[in-house]
């Protein structure tokens, strides 16, 4: 028998390609991030990428290109409630 999902969410992110540069190696690479949700300014964007990646060993230095990509996700009520943190109706924060 199927799993059913009857709780699901559509996310809407960005898929965005990044040129780094790695210390380590000294060589240019290529790598890949997820932002949600999307970032529709350029500058903005950057930080997002550049907060996400850069570290000792790995410098952001311009975003190659961006996808926006639409997904429906699913969850199980069982899981969800062991998942999930309660919160207040009124105010949605944590209890």
């Amino acid at each position: 028998m199927a799993k059913k999902y009857p709780i699901t969410r559509t996310f809407t992110s960005q898929n965005v390609s990044v040129l780094c540069f790695d210390k380590n190696t000294a060589e240019a690479c290529n790598m890949t991030c997820v932002i949600a949700p999307p970032i529709d300014d350029e500058a903005k964007l950057e930080k997002a990428v550049a907060k996400k990646l850069n570290n000792d060993t790995i410098k952001v230095i311009e975003v190659v290109d961006v996808e926006t990509v639409e997904k429906c996700y699913g969850i199980t009520a069982e899981d969800f409630m062991a998942h999930a943190v309660e919160l207040d109706p009124e105010t949605r924060k944590e209890l």
